[in-house]
């Protein structure tokens, strides 16, 4: 078993995995990884995505490969570093979300020319950031919450849709390609059409309701898809995969200010984590090394003062501290 496939059998594995929480816990939740990954033990009940990519590379024998760490930020820029980064999708890659780099994090198992196929932790479909589970997920490639990949390397090579990195050692360039590096087929069985004058394999796809990216997948002997004959025979999927219902994300009714007194040196609550999420959202998540939390830290302080400054305030109205009007902007 080569070292990627490893890694993707391990985290497929996990799928269906659910951290656990008392009433009044953090979001996060209680989990398996933050105390079987050295180094990052501390890291219990808070957000724990980069955690558990970090510990499904450990149990893949391939620890050296991918960033231990439980800020995803800190995962981002252990790739840039690395001279490992990529705008484009690979199988294996580490892929990060959030417009900052600093929101959440899974694994790649696929692409195509539309979507990305991942199993990412601590997720879910209202959730993407903080969702208790480990799942397979299915994301378009050009939402502007994909940041990025994290393309480890991988002893046996990594295939990428990233067209810069043809030719070049280690790298294998596939527009679409599967956890075996093959063209992604679509799911079910295919039939057999003919091709008419007039068809290409654009028209075919539209007509049979798939990407045209599924058509290429599910015809290797055709090598110029641009170039198909009356009377070839091009296979199709026998029934168009189903198309998933848009999730909207659920966002909660605005919750009132709480007041001042809740977000000073030494107070630990509800209202302290929720600003911290929000400040994260709107992109300040790289003042936080391991993600916002209930207790009110220096973190916290900063990220806010940040905010408060791109809105044009200064002097008291930019110390960093939440009141009404920056709670207001920040929850709306």
């Amino acid at each position: 078993m080569t070292q990627v496939s490893k890694v993707l059998s391990i985290a497929k594995g996990e799928v269906g995995y659910r951290a656990k929480r008392a009433p009044g816990e953090r979001p996060s939740g209680h989990q398996k990884y933050s105390p079987a990954v050295p180094g990052l033990e501390w890291s219990q009940y808070q957000p724990w995505c980069a955690v558990w990519v970090s510990w499904v590379a450990m149990k893949a024998g391939v620890a050296s490969l991918f960033p231990r760490t439980a800020s995803v930020w800190s995962a981002m820029n252990w790739f840039k570093q690395a001279g490992r980064w990529s705008v484009y999708p690979a199988v294996g890659a580490q892929v990060i979300y959030g417009t900052s780099g600093s929101t959440h994090t899974g694994i790649v198992y696929a692409y195509d020319e539309t979507y990305i196929y991942t199993y990412e932790g601590n997720t879910s479909t209202s959730n993407d950031a903080n969702g208790n589970g480990v799942m397979a997920r299915k994301r378009r490639r050009r939402d502007a919450y994909v940041h990025g990949y994290g393309l480890p390397k991988y002893s046996g090579g990594i295939v990428t849709a990233d067209p810069a990195r043809k030719g070049e050692p280690g790298f294998t360039y596939r527009a679409t390609a599967t956890s075996t590096g093959d063209s992604k087929p679509s799911s079910g069985k295919a039939k057999r059409v003919i091709v008419k004058a007039g068809q290409s394999l654009a028209t075919i796809a539209a007509a049979a309701g798939v990407s045209l990216a599924t058509v290429i997948g599910l015809n290797p002997q055709i090598k110029n898809p641009s170039l198909v004959r009356p009377g070839d025979e091009v296979a199709i999927p026998e029934k168009p995969p189903s198309k998933p219902t848009p999730v909207k994300p659920s966002r909660p009714r605005t919750p009132r200010f709480p007041g001042v007194e809740q977000f000073r040196t030494g107070q630990v609550n509800e209202h302290v984590t929720v600003l911290g999420e929000a400040l994260v959202r709107e992109g300040y998540g790289h003042f936080y090394a391991i993600g916002p939390g209930p207790r009110w830290s220096e973190s916290d302080r900063r990220a806010t003062q940040a905010f408060q400054r791109a809105q044009g305030w200064q002097g008291p109205a930019a110390d960093g501290y939440p009141g009404p009007a920056t709670w207001a902007r920040l929850m709306k």
